[in-house]
Parts: structure tokens; sequence; C-alpha cells
């Protein structure tokens, strides 16, 4: 039967990060609260979002940066939603769907000069 609730609203749910991503994990989400405190700190409400919503945000990657160290968290629609953001963040900034796009390509290529035809 399928789950009834795949969000887990109100359920913690125990995290499996390998110990190779907690650095990196823990790093980019810190980094990213850093960012939107100094952000609030120097230009308070002159921002595009209400205060409101940026301290909910800032309250969410506190969230995130506790259930690194205890590798479980009670998801909500915030937490979720700061997460969704800070990915598609960081994809955009690594450049994302360019390197698969050529490393598929050179991958494809290879293969091909291999006779494996992957």
């Amino acid at each position: 039967m399928a789950d009834q609730n795949p969000t887990g609203d109100g359920y913690a749910v125990a995290l499996k990060i390998p110990a190779g991503n907690l650095p990196f994990l823990r790093r980019v989400i810190g980094a990213a609260q850093a960012g939107l405190k100094d952000d609030l700190g120097r230009f308070g409400d002159e921002l595009d979002q209400p205060r409101s919503a940026l301290l909910l945000e800032d309250a969410a990657y506190a969230t995130l940066l506790v259930a690194l160290d205890r590798r479980w968290i009670v998801p909500d629609d915030e937490v979720r939603a700061v997460l969704s953001r800070l990915a598609e963040s960081v994809d955009r900034d690594n450049e994302y769907a360019r390197v698969v796009a050529e490393h598929d390509a050179l991958r494809g290529l290879l293969a091909q000069l291999e006779g494996t035809d992957a």
C-alpha cells in the first residue's frame, strides 16, 4: 500500500548521510545561513522579502544544521522549500545542466570509440 503521508508531516525522518557528504552539507547550509544573517543585519527591511519570511528561512537553516548533527529531522514545508531553493542555487552556480550535458557527450563519444555504445 502506498504511503498516505509521503511528506512525513510531524514525523521524524532518519537521515542517512554518508560521512563524506557532511562537511559539504554543513559548509553550504552554514554559508547560506551566514549570508542571510549578513543581509538581514546590513540591509534590514530594505530586502525584497519581508523580514518575517527571512527569519523563517534562517530558522529552517538552523533546523537543517541541527539535523545534520542529530541525523534526524521532523521536516516541514519551510525546511523543504529552503533546501529546494538552496539545491537549485548550487546547481545554477555550478552550471550543473551544462556539466551533465558535457559529461554525457564525452562519455557517449568514448563509449562509441570503445565499442560499448552506452
